[in-house]
């Protein structure tokens, strides 16, 4: 496949393709628990390995598009047929491939906007940002609805773009390709029917597409809609359609609203904020700016419609617009090819350039190489551990299994005792009746827990050094996952 027009740009490729997958590898965890409890857990359930019980309240109320399921029960029965079956593969293989159609989506979207910029600095520009941002291999392999749905979009895009190619050409598999994108785009993030019909609107506008060019993507969206409905069918065992009671129950009822309501300003403060500044600052101005020079530009009406939809919907988090991220990205290098341009040659770009580069480097490495949650990295090396022998897991209060109120039960290894104590004596109870099975202790800070203090302990596993206990400026460690297991002996 030829991925970029000059040797420089193919080697920034290919470097872009290594981010990914070293990202895929070190990037364990979830984003945000939605992309854990309604896929993994889900999945797990439909293997038999959990309890419905257990299952978030999204799974009752048939919201969920069974897609993402789906793939991970497939995987996760095809492992179990091989003997191969280990849930931390699974997870991994599932963000290679998040990982490996991120980059292929980011590589189609540069070549297709490529003759829309003029320097070699904007398409410079394009080609970094689009594999380097910090941001960009961290949302890359995330199994999330927004990060697929908003990579089937820009997928379909490809194949849609240039639009009058199309019209000329007719041609039938790349429409209904992209008709097939879009619909499963939409049915498993209902919100991306904001973007879709923004593209709709400038086509109308802009295109003018002939009939038939309609009615055969069209046709794609609807045969996607339909397997995805029969998919529903036998993942939650009742024909039931999961975008309305999306909603029905987040709209209509607000259900949405019960996590939290904001202005219509908070995406634009929120990304200043959590944007890592400088960075967001600039980036966001860059945005404007390239919205307001290329305001008849297609990806300016997506973005336009996706994010003034999102401002007046009560309930925001900055994750929602993680499906526009490429418009975004195309748009701010757009504004950053327009002020080149406008004001050449100034003094300031020797060290504003390189000092961006530097902050974002620095973000980048931080990203992709440390989990996205702590948390799964202690359940990983308990299952490992677990793999050798029988063990006995205790915790203090909080059981070890336990995320946001929900139960962790796709990563609990089954040859495992699990028991929350509330004090020391029951430790002493479950060490004298281990039968010679090794006694774990999750402790939920980086030193001993109090409750230890009349034990012999020796470390399992911790993802930071004892050194670091210290060093708790600002009280950090109590907003991290920062845990300690330890093998408990009896003085």
């Amino acid at each position: 496949m030829k991925i970029a027009p000059n040797l420089q740009f193919r080697n920034w490729f290919i470097l872009g393709l290594l981010v990914q997958m070293v990202a895929a590898w070190f990037s364990i965890g979830y984003h945000q628990p939605d992309e854990h409890f309604q896929v993994l857990e889900f999945a797990n359930h439909k293997l038999g390995l959990s309890p419905g019980c257990d299952l978030a309240w999204e799974y009752a109320a048939r919201c969920r598009s069974a897609l993402q399921p789906s793939v991970v029960y497939a995987m996760g029965r095809g492992l179990q047929l091989a003997g191969w079956y280990n849930p931390f593969t699974i997870a991994f293989l599932l963000r290679l491939i998040m990982g490996l159609l991120t980059w292929w989506t980011t590589t189609r979207i540069v070549r297709r906007l490529f003759p829309e910029l003029i320097t070699q600095r904007g398409k410079q520009a394009l080609v970094w940002c689009g594999f380097f941002l910090w941001f960009v291999p961290y949302v890359g392999v995330r199994f999330s609805a927004e990060n697929i749905s908003g990579l089937f979009f820009f997928l379909s895009f490809t194949f849609l773009y240039p639009f009058h190619d199309l019209a000329a050409k007719n041609p039938l598999a790349r429409l209904l390709l992209a008709g097939l994108l879009l619909g499963f785009s939409v049915f498993i993030r209902l919100q991306l029917g904001i973007a879709v019909l923004g593209l709709v609107c400038w086509l109308l506008r802009y295109g003018k597409w002939p009939i038939r060019l309609w009615l055969i993507l069209g046709a794609g969206g609807i045969i996607a809609i339909a397997l995805s409905v029969c998919i529903d069918r036998w993942f939650y065992g009742d024909w039931t359609f999961s975008p309305w009671n999306y909603f029905s129950v987040n709209m209509i009822n607000h259900k949405a609203a019960a996590f939290g309501v904001d202005p219509w300003w908070y995406y634009f403060t929120k990304y200043l904020d959590i944007g890592v500044p400088p960075i967001s600052v600039v980036l966001l101005t860059l945005f404007f700016i390239g919205v307001w020079q290329k305001r008849q530009h297609v990806l300016s009406w997506i973005v336009i419609a996706f994010i003034a939809a999102h401002c007046l919907i009560a309930h925001k988090e900055i994750r929602f617009l993680f499906p526009v991220s490429l418009a975004f990205i195309f748009l701010a290098c757009s504004g950053f090819e327009y002020l080149v341009q406008l004001y050449p040659g100034r003094k300031y770009y020797r060290w504003a350039i390189p000092l961006f580069a530097a902050l974002n480097s620095i973000m980048l490495v931080v990203k992709i190489f440390t989990p996205a949650h702590e948390a799964i990295k202690y359940y990983e090396a308990i299952y490992n551990y677990a793999g050798k022998q029988k063990p006995v897991l205790v915790s203090y209060e909080t059981p070890v299994y336990q995320l946001v109120g929900l139960c962790v039960n796709f990563y609990q290894p089954k040859n495992l005792e699990e028991h929350t104590i509330s004090n020391p004596g029951e430790l002493t109870r479950i060490l004298k009746t281990a039968n010679g099975r090794p006694v774990l202790f999750l402790n939920h800070q980086l030193i001993p827990d109090p409750v230890l203090q009349n034990f012999r302990l020796e470390k399992v596993y911790c993802i930071l050094p004892s050194w670091m206990a210290p060093f708790n400026f600002t009280n950090w460690q109590s907003r991290s996952y920062i845990w300690t297991v330890y093998r408990v002996y009896e003085r």
